[in-house]
């Protein structure tokens, strides 16, 4: 830090492990001395970018963050309804409300049912708003109209997305370095190589996850020239009903 001219500030410094929880319980430390008056805490949770990490990788503090920031959102927004249109309304939500949701989502790959299920309900709620649908009434159909896709599914296509963009070019080195194609792979499959994980943790890796959801996608979605089609056999356009 010294030859690039920077200094420590412990005060905004944290360390954190990320593993399985068996591996965490053996931590024995709770942070580091650099000389005698600077301690480095160890923290169980950390932002970056905006995005809450925690050890596990569980995300448990992070929804918790991003359910109070959303539902915040849209009882504002529901009070503004009776003054705004229902496009306002619905442009409205899906600038504050779905640009937090989608925010990182990549990274809920994986994660348990329950914290899934409160995410879907962030979803729920913001389609509730922008149709006044009362709260024991199905949202299912209201989702189609607004042609938004289920949380589950929105992770999913955000790992397809990166995948296609890593494969293509136009997505950062680190990501494009994990991926490589299958020895085996004819010109008409292009099939991923895959590595096998040792525990579900792992599965969630995107070296995993992403060839994972990319080898059993139909091949003219693998081969398509942009992900920005706006017709019919583009990649969006044909991944709604597979996902």
């Amino acid at each position: 830090m010294v030859d690039h001219y920077l200094q420590l500030n412990p005060g905004k410094t944290e360390i954190i492990v990320f593993g399985p929880p068996k591996t965490l319980s053996q931590l024995t430390i709770n942070g580091i001395f650099l000389g005698s008056n600077i301690t480095i805490k160890l923290v169980s949770s950390a932002k970056n970018l905006g995005f809450f990490l925690d050890s596990p990788l569980k995300f448990a503090h992070q929804i918790q963050k991003l359910k109070s920031v959303c539902f915040s959102k849209i009882r504002k927004i529901a009070k503004m309804r009776p003054f705004l249109t229902n496009k306002q309304i619905k442009s409205l939500t899906q600038a504050l409300v779905i640009s937090s949701l989608d925010y990182c989502n990549a990274l809920y790959f994986g994660i348990s049912n329950s914290l899934l299920k409160q995410l879907q309900n962030i979803l729920n709620r913001a389609c509730r708003t922008i149709f006044g649908i009362p709260k024991r009434e199905s949202v299912n159909q209201s989702l189609q109209k607004l042609h938004w896709l289920k949380v589950e599914e929105r992770i999913k296509f955000k790992v397809l997305l990166l995948t296609y963009k890593a494969l293509n070019g136009i997505a950062p080195s680190y990501l494009s370095d994990l991926l490589n194609y299958s020895s085996i792979s004819s010109s008409r499959n292009l099939s991923l190589c895959k590595s096998s994980a040792k525990s579900s943790f792992g599965e969630r890796a995107f070296s995993i996850a992403a060839p994972t959801l990319w080898n059993n996608l139909p091949s003219d979605i693998k081969k398509a020239p942009s992900y920005l089609s706006s017709n019919q056999n583009s990649p969006y356009s044909a991944l709604i009903p597979l996902l």
